[in-house]
């Protein structure tokens, strides 16, 4: 398509100079938005790193058996945040699906579709990680039916719909009509190659029935291991534990709630008040729409940030470095008595 018969092309160069005003603020530049990325994830990453460390050598006895969902979790975070900020960033214009990578990948010449590929996926099993931390709490309540012994048959079904799922396709007529409704997207709109959700036919379909899939597959499994939780720990009465057993394994489960809610809360608030405060396509912010992105590359951090302060071993470390710290910088005194003085 050459450059006199491309719509687009025409409209950006005949009819957007005039009709729109640029949006010249930082944080909706793709440049601003790769930048934001890269310095919250460059402050996180020491965290992330100090929480493996704490995990692999600082795990007491006690939480062998969480050891490895957590260390999973906080992995696939780091990977998460590494690939957000530097690989492949989405830069999306919402509500349209439609949206374009900009990271090292697309430097590199990497097709669009498989910068997609990348960060739809290392989402999803960012998601599984979380899924699997009650997965393996409600597993290592002893007395619990539907505890899962081995770890071959662990989240299969959700690693399948998760491929499944993530499939874009190239959607040049979709571009044409979000100019109808959105006539004044930012620049990069109209000069980088842009890849679409399909909206209509066999490829809607699938992807909507997929992602269906994938959403109640993850949320399905995340449920029914907390009720078993909740169960077996609050509502059983047949108890074959001791009560310092089932104390610590009340504390565990709210330890995994609250390192999940925290990270959760800082992603479904901000998103939730940027969807109210856009109810129709009038209101479009691209601002809005990479500061969501923004927030993804800060719940990554959060949530490694959260192991550390909600399991107590590791809280405990923590407050032991400081309070070290805080030893050795404070001043000694020396006391001399007047005896000593006085020869």
């Amino acid at each position: 398509m050459t450059e006199n018969t491309d719509p687009l092309t025409q409209y950006f160069k005949n009819v957007y100079p005039y009709q729109c005003i640029p949006d010249s603020r930082f944080l909706s530049s793709k440049q601003g938005l790769l930048n934001t990325s890269r310095v919250i994830a460059l402050l996180f990453l020491p965290i992330q790193l100090f929480t493996a460390y704490c995990i692999l050598k600082k795990t007491p006895e006690n939480m062998k058996s969480v050891k490895g969902s957590i260390n999973n979790l906080n992995f696939w975070c780091m990977v998460s945040s590494i690939i957000f900020a530097f690989l492949a960033c989405p830069y999306m214009f919402y509500p349209y699906s439609i949206g374009f990578p900009i990271g090292l990948l697309a430097d590199w010449g990497v097709p669009t579709i498989i910068n997609f590929y990348v960060g739809f996926i290392v989402n999803i099993v960012v998601i599984m990680s979380i899924t699997m931390l009650f997965e393996n709490r409600s597993s290592l309540i002893a007395r619990n039916i539907f505890r899962i012994r081995t770890t071959t048959h662990r989240s299969n079904g959700s690693e399948d719909a998760c491929v499944a799922g993530s499939i874009c396709i190239r959607n040049h007529s979709q571009t044409h009509k979000t100019i109808k409704t959105c006539p004044c997207p930012t620049k990069e709109f109209f000069t980088e190659k842009l890849l679409s959700v399909a909206k209509e036919g066999f490829w809607n379909a699938y992807l909507n029935a997929s992602g269906l899939v994938v959403f109640l597959g993850l949320t399905i499994q995340a449920v029914f291991f907390t009720c078993c939780c909740i169960f077996y720990l609050f509502i059983s009465t047949s108890s074959h534990v001791s009560p310092q057993t089932r104390r610590l394994q009340i504390r565990a489960f709210y330890g995994v709630v609250i390192q999940t809610l925290i990270p959760i809360l800082l992603l479904l608030v901000p998103t939730t008040i940027f969807m109210s405060s856009r109810r129709n396509d009038e209101n479009y912010d691209q601002m809005q729409n990479n500061l969501k992105i923004i927030t993804v590359c800060f719940q990554n951090g959060a949530t490694s940030l959260s192991i550390l302060l909600v399991h107590h071993p590791y809280r405990s470390f923590v407050k032991s470095i400081f309070c070290k710290k805080m030893n050795r910088s404070s001043p000694t005194v020396h006391v001399v008595s007047d005896s000593f003085i006085n020869t």
